[in-house]
């Protein structure tokens, strides 16, 4: 329950698009955690506030949230563990794999040759035997923006996926409880509700 002096954060803004300097703190956050519209937070100062946004938006680090006392809070994105992926031999092997976690509807990060994604064991032994080099690293995590849309500034996104054909069957049941203000028309069994059950097939 909130009153009307609650500390609120009103809107968001990128990087570079806000008075960073003006900061009066900071907010660290999980990839889970930085695609919300509204949720109660503890900034890193311990101070309580109200992520009350017009809609979800994927918020990155350095991005700036303006809140209603005037002051700015900048967030940080939190380490996570994930899995660091190489993949040795030509440019076919690696597309090869792109296409397997593509598949697999999972939120993946590009760096050069190297994809991060979330630890999983399931997916770790598939990689492996696609002949990818698989490390554990602790890094934030900053997927593609096509995984789940728009980034802070307008970043309003609807989902109509018609996948008719795709009945995938997901055994890991990844609760990522995004608050998305927008619709998802999925006739296969994504619960985004949300929660995520990524599928993996071996």
């Amino acid at each position: 329950m909130t009153t009307d002096s609650t500390r609120r954060a009103m809107r968001a803004h990128t990087r570079g698009h806000w008075p960073m300097v003006r900061a009066t703190g900071t907010v660290t956050l999980a990839f889970d955690d930085r695609h919300r519209r509204r949720m109660a937070m503890t900034d890193d100062s311990g101070a309580a506030f109200l992520l009350d946004l017009p809609r979800a938006v994927a918020l990155d680090d350095g991005d700036g949230l303006e809140m209603t006392d005037g002051g700015w809070l900048r967030v940080v994105a939190a380490p996570e563990e994930l899995m660091e992926v190489r993949v040795p031999g030509p440019a076919e092997s690696f597309a090869r794999i792109a296409w397997h976690l593509g598949n697999r509807h999972l939120p993946v990060q590009i760096i050069g040759d190297t994809i991060r994604l979330r630890r999983d064991h399931v997916i770790e032994d598939m990689l492996k035997g696609l002949g990818a080099e698989v490390r554990d690293v602790l890094l934030p995590f900053m997927p593609e923006g096509g995984a789940y849309g728009g980034h802070a500034h307008g970043g309003g996104h609807a989902h109509a996926h018609d996948h008719d054909d795709h009945h995938h069957d997901h055994g890991h049941g990844h609760d990522h409880g995004h608050d998305h203000g927008h619709s998802h028309s999925h006739s296969h069994s994504h619960s985004h509700s949300h929660t995520h059950g990524h599928g993996h097939e071996r």
